[in-house]
Formats: structure tokens, C-alpha cells, sequence
């Protein structure tokens, strides 16, 4: 599980990384801007949303579980729905912490530093949205289950 929260860091601060370029290279403000203003309330909901699937889906295995009785099929998928709920919450503590370090005067005269939290900020709704689409995956495990 270190192996995936790891690659998902890597790949969401890349993907960050490279937004907050084009940003700067296009000359625009809007992602800081949005972001700023809400993408705590984006991790939130999505918190929200995850969490209310994922209610349905453990609702659905134990149905499945209590009809052919074979729990260690859905071990993973609940160790990961475990997982993605303590990531998100880290996901709504690493934005509030990294959007109020950014509006600190020290840390505007600090060179590049608005640039490294700007894609931080950015990388954080990435994963977010990351762990949405594996939500989603969990679904289908449930839709596509046999017995």
C-alpha cells in the first residue's frame, strides 16, 4: 500500500508540476485563484461522495458475503477503501496547511516557493481526483462480481 500512496504522490506533484508551468506560461492566475478559494470544499465533498459509494458498496458485499459466504474475495477492496478515506483526510489537512503557509508574507519573498505550493496545491486536487476513479474501480468490482 506504500508502493501505491507513493506512485500517486509522484504522479499527482508531476502532474501539479506541470500545470503550475503552463500556468506560468500562460500568464494566469485562475488555478491559484480557484484553488484558494475552494479546494478545500472540493476535498470535502468528494470525501463526502467517496464516502457515501463506498457505504453502498460495503452495503452490497455483505449482501454477497452473506449469500456465498466468501469474505477474503473483498479483503483488498476493503483494506483500499480504508486507505482512500485516510488519504483523503491527509489530502484536506495537507491543503489547509499548504494554503495558509502560501498566504504568508515570509514565503512571498522566498524565491520559487509560490511555485512549489502552487504545484503542491495543484498535485493535491490531482490525487483527490485519483482516488475518486479508484472509488469508481470499487464499484465495479462489486458490478463485475461473480461469487
Amino acid at each position: 500500500m506504500i508502493k501505491q500512496v507513493l506512485s500517486t504522490s509522484l504522479i499527482s506533484l508531476a502532474i501539479g508540476f506541470i500545470a503550475e508551468l503552463l500556468n506560468i506560461w500562460l500568464g494566469t492566475k485562475f488555478l491559484y485563484s480557484f484553488f484558494a478559494s475552494n479546494l478545500v470544499t472540493i476535498l470535502v465533498a468528494l470525501l463526502a461522495v467517496n464516502a457515501a459509494t463506498m457505504g453502498i458498496v460495503l452495503t452490497k458485499m455483505r449482501d454477497l458475503i452473506d449469500k456465498n459466504g466468501n469474505a477474503e474475495v473483498f479483503k483488498k477492496t476493503r483494506a483500499n477503501m480504508l486507505l482512500s478515506i485516510k488519504e483523503q483526510i491527509a489530502l484536506i489537512i495537507l491543503a489547509t496547511v499548504v494554503l495558509s503557509v502560501e498566504s504568508a508574507p515570509a514565503i512571498q519573498n522566498i524565491e520559487n516557493m509560490l511555485f512549489l505550493l502552487n504545484s503542491i496545491v495543484t498535485g493535491v486536487f490531482v490525487y483527490a481526483l485519483l482516488v475518486l476513479y479508484d472509488t469508481a474501480k470499487g464499484v465495479l468490482v462489486i458490478v463485475d462480481f461473480n461469487g
